[in-house]
């Protein structure tokens, strides 16, 4: 009677790994790999088991591992793992973005009256704003503002219904009460 046991133990000291691997929301590149690699397999008639081991414990297998990988760690000839997560590059992308956006408003000589509002590109970006037709108005000086109409010929005078100046942005915003 001949057996043809095709089961392969995999035991790690690791158990985010396991937990990972259990977690079907996990996506990660790594975790990806060893699923499509166990599906791979169990389509060749493998079973595949999963357990876990205590590190630094004597097993021969995982001070095996440790040392390879302690190896591979320091030796610069060596493959290493160069694949970067996607989460990490999106933050930097965007941390760049936002550096390049930052230095473009400080040194550009329009917008004056939104660059007071929103000195600082990152703090704009972490506020949660309605955007209106009003506000629009009000942070850029465009719109239905009697000066802002007088000064494209649209409106005859500049000046304010109450009397006391020209309705610009300030006026509204600081002389009325």
């Amino acid at each position: 009677m001949e057996t043809n046991d095709r089961t392969a133990l995999i035991s790690t000291d690791s158990r985010i790994t396991l937990e990972s691997l259990k977690n079907r929301k996990n996506r990660t590149y790594l975790i990806e790999k060893i699923r499509k690699k166990v599906i791979e397999m169990e389509n060749l008639d493998w079973k595949i088991k999963f357990n876990w081991i205590k590190a630094h414990a004597g097993h021969h297998g995982n001070e095996v591992a440790d040392q390879t990988a302690k190896e591979a760690a320091t030796n610069s000839d060596s493959e290493c793992y160069k694949r970067i997560p996607k989460s990490t590059v999106r933050r930097e992308l965007s941390d760049y973005s936002v550096t390049k956006w930052q230095g473009e408003w400080d040194n550009t000589i329009k917008d004056a009256i939104t660059k007071t509002f929103s000195p600082k590109i990152v703090d704009r970006l972490k506020l949660k704003i309605n955007v209106t037709p009003n506000f629009t108005t009000m942070v850029t000086g465009h719109g239905n503002i009697k000066s802002y109409l007088h000064k494209y010929k649209i409106m005859d005078s500049p000046k304010c219904s109450c009397k006391r100046g020209e309705q610009t942005i300030d006026h509204i915003l600081f002389d009325l009460n």
